[in-house]
C-alpha cells in the first residue's frame, strides 16, 4: 500500500481527525455479473466528469486521506484517468477493479494520473460453471503480469471467503504467491453487511494467510478470526466520520450495506456532520463484515492495536512512501518482502 505525503496524512489523521477513506461510485455499470454482488447493473450511465469533480471537491474540503474509486467497474468510466488525476491533487487515490479491462495503455494512463493503489478482486482459480464466481485467475493472469511489470502504483489482490470455498481460496492464495502483490481476505457478508461465512475451515485459511506474512493489512486480523468463529465482537463504527461512502447519486452513506440511513448530499457535508457521527454506535456493528469500515474505525476503538498493526505492515514492506508521480514505471517483475508474526 502506498501512502502519499505521509506527514500531511498524519496531520489529517491525528489532528484534524479527517476521514481516512471515502469510497466514490463513478459508475454503477459492470462488465461482469457475479452472483454474490449487489452493487452493479448493466445499463446505468456513468456519473459525468464535471459532477464527479464537484463531489471530489467536497471530499477535499473534508480532508479525506484516500479517495477510492468504485463501481460497478470503475475502469468502464470513459474519463477514469482524468477523475483520478483531479482527485490526486489533494488526496491519495485508489481504485477497486475486477481487472478485466487492464491493458498496457490503461496502466500508463493510470501511472500518469498519479494513482497510488489498485485493488484487484479475484474469486477463484478456475471458472465456476454456474456463473456465480466470474473473477477467476486464468483470464486475469496476463493482466497481473502486465501490472507487475508496468505499474508505478502499488497493487494488491482481494479474495473473498464464502461458504464452502475454503479449499479453492487456499489454492488461489498459493497461485497468487507467485506475484509481487499483497493479498487481503474478505469475508462474504449478507445484504445488511453481516458475516455470511464462518467455521473452522475458514478460520484455518485466515490464520495461515496471516502467518504467511503476505497480508495487505493486519488491522482486522483478530476481528476477522473472531467473526469466522461465530463471535460478534463489540466495537464502535465511525462510518460517517472516519469512513464515507458516496453513492452514484452523490449522497453520503455509512457504507454500501446501510444505504438510506444517512443519505446527505456530499456537497453539503461539513465538519459538523463528521463530528456528529464520531460518537455513539450505529447499531449494525454486531457481526459486521464490512472490513474497510472496521479498519478505519480501529484508531478510536483500539489505538494501541492500530499502531502495532501498522508497525507490522511497515516491517513487512507493505507500506510505501514513494509518491506515484515521482515513480518511473518499473522494469520487470517486482518482489515483496515477507514478515512473520
Amino acid at each position: 500500500m502506498r501512502v502519499r505525503r505521509p506527514l500531511r496524512s498524519l496531520v489529517r489523521l491525528l489532528v484534524r481527525k479527517s476521514p481516512i477513506e471515502a469510497q466514490l461510485i463513478v459508475t454503477r455499470r459492470c462488465n461482469l455479473s457475479c452472483g454474490y454482488c449487489t452493487e452493479y447493473d448493466d445499463h446505468s450511465p456513468e456519473v459525468p466528469y464535471d459532477v464527479l469533480r464537484e463531489r471530489i471537491d467536497a471530499l477535499h474540503r473534508l480532508g479525506v486521506l484516500n479517495i477510492a474509486m468504485l463501481g460497478g467497474e470503475p475502469l468502464l468510466h470513459s474519463r477514469i484517468a482524468d477523475v483520478i488525476a483531479y482527485a490526486n491533487r489533494r488526496a491519495q487515490v485508489s481504485v477497486t477493479t475486477n481487472g478485466f479491462l487492464v491493458s498496457d495503455r490503461m496502466i500508463d494512463e493510470l501511472n500518469r494520473a498519479g494513482l497510488a493503489n489498485m485493488q484487484v478482486s479475484i474469486d477463484a482459480v478456475r471458472p465456476d460453471p454456474t456463473g456465480y464466481l466470474q473473477k477467476t485467475l486464468k483470464p486475469l493472469k496476463p493482466k497481473l503480469d502486465r501490472l507487475a511489470a508496468r505499474a508505478a502504483f502499488d497493487v494488491h489482490c482481494t479474495v473473498v471467503l464464502a461458504p464452502g470455498n475454503h479449499d479453492g481460496v487456499r489454492e488461489l492464495l498459493g497461485e497468487l504467491a507467485r506475484y509481487p502483490f499483497r493479498v487481503s481476505l474478505n469475508i462474504l457478508h449478507d445484504a445488511n453487511g453481516r458475516a455470511a461465512a464462518y467455521g473452522p475451515e475458514m478460520e484455518a485459511v485466515w490464520n495461515d494467510h496471516y502467518a504467511s506474512g503476505r497480508a495487505f493489512s493486519y488491522l482486522e486480523e483478530d476481528y476477522g478470526r473472531r467473526l469466522l468463529r461465530g463471535e460478534r465482537p463489540e466495537w464502535r463504527c465511525l462510518a460517517g466520520a472516519r469512513f464515507l461512502y458516496v453513492d452514484e447519486h452523490g449522497d453520503a452513506q455509512f457504507c454500501s450495506a446501510q444505504i438510506g440511513r444517512l443519505g446527505k448530499p456530499i456537497v453539503e457535508y461539513t465538519a459538523a456532520d463528521l463530528d456528529a457521527h464520531r460518537h455513539g454506535a450505529k447499531g449494525c456493528e454486531p457481526g459486521c463484515a464490512i472490513l474497510c469500515t472496521y479498519r478505519d474505525s480501529l484508531l478510536e476503538n483500539a489505538p494501541w492495536r492500530a499502531v502495532t498493526s501498522m508497525a507490522r505492515a511497515l516491517r513487512a514492506g507493505g507500506v510505501s512512501r514513494r509518491a506515484p508521480e515521482d515513480a518511473a514505471a518499473p522494469a520487470g517483475r517486482r518482489y515483496l518482502p515477507v514478515v512473520r508474526p
